[in-house]
């Protein structure tokens, strides 16, 4: 399957759904500076005046500069999506590497399905706290 494919078609699109049933604004591509530079932060949802940031991703490589885009905008719930459980797995393994954080931001790894659940129940909340999970898919910092 084509990585640009799974990542808009599959990832992205099922995560700007559900925000948006949910009544969140959502921004696609959304410009963050860091450190002198402008990324890219793939979805962006705000409702209730909370921000939360969705980064879809089909490998670990990424993470660490997910969390710095989150930071940026100022997110309190980072939710990294991986297309399974695998790829979710070796996701953590890579955050647990980083240095910890000062911002008070929630980082949650987990493959598209519960993402959408979470997702739902959070913004349908309008709270930031995420539904819970099992430990092993969870990944605050």
């Amino acid at each position: 399957m084509n990585c640009g494919f799974c990542h808009e078609e599959i990832l992205v699109r099922r995560l700007r759904k559900v925000a948006e049933e949910c009544g969140a604004t959502v921004h696609s591509e959304q410009p963050v500076r860091m450190d002198g530079t402008v990324s890219y932060a793939d979805l962006v949802m705000t409702k209730d005046g909370r921000i939360t940031v969705c980064e879809p991703e089909q490998s670990r490589h990424r993470v660490s500069n997910d969390v710095r885009k989150a930071v940026a905008i100022g997110a309190q719930l980072l939710l990294i999506v991986t297309p399974d459980s695998l790829t979710a797995q070796s996701c953590r393994r890579q955050l647990r590497r980083c240095p910890p954080l000062d911002a008070k931001l929630k980082v949650i790894v987990c493959p598209l399905g519960s993402a959408l659940e979470i997702l739902r129940q959070t913004l349908s909340a309008g709270s930031s706290r995420p539904a819970s999970l099992p430990p092993n898919d969870r990944k605050d910092t």
